[in-house]
């Protein structure tokens, strides 16, 4: 097996306390391990950003905002499908 290389990312403590509650509901052994798994599927799939990309451009404090409101939705089960996710305004969540 390859060795692994350790990298860190700094996450917003809503978006790291969502992060946690998805990988758990999803059965994945770790937050860690869902990040893997996503950019896996990143990897794989290789499709534009679109949405997600825009909340990378946010400031910092709009960032946190978002975060917090994703953290909200997590807490009460509110999904939406990947095309309702592409046309949705953050400020709307």
């Amino acid at each position: 097996m390859a060795a692994s290389r350790t990298k860190t990312f700094r996450l917003s403590h809503s978006l790291a306390d969502a992060l946690e509650l998805r990988a758990n509901e999803l059965g994945y052994k770790s937050a860690t391990a869902l990040v893997e798994a996503l950019a896996r599927y990143d990897c794989l799939c290789r499709s534009r950003h679109g949405v997600t990309k825009q909340w990378a451009a946010l400031t910092p404090v709009q960032q946190d905002d978002l975060d917090a409101r994703l953290l909200a939705r997590v807490l009460k089960q509110q999904g939406m499908t990947a095309t309702e996710a592409a046309k949705v305004d953050w400020r709307m969540l």
